[in-house]
């Protein structure tokens, strides 16, 4: 079981770094239903990149939690 709870919060870690280094690659991977389909641009707006980092930032820190 500890070792599954850790495993989790490696996956967590990863995850929050993909988000924190990469977040317009997320924003074009993730799920349609999440875009603004309104806009005409397809680029994610400045605040939207930010929310993805926090995003990243929450899941760092959740992972590492896991971890100890």
């Amino acid at each position: 079981m500890n070792q599954l709870v850790q495993i989790a919060g490696v996956g967590f870690a990863i995850l929050g770094i993909a988000y924190v280094t990469l977040p317009r690659k997320i924003y074009y991977i993730g799920l349609e239903s999440l875009r603004d389909t309104q806009s005409e641009s397809t680029e994610p707006s400045t605040f939207l990149l930010y929310v993805y980092r926090f995003i990243g930032v929450c899941l760092i820190v959740m992972g590492i939690s896991y971890l100890f």
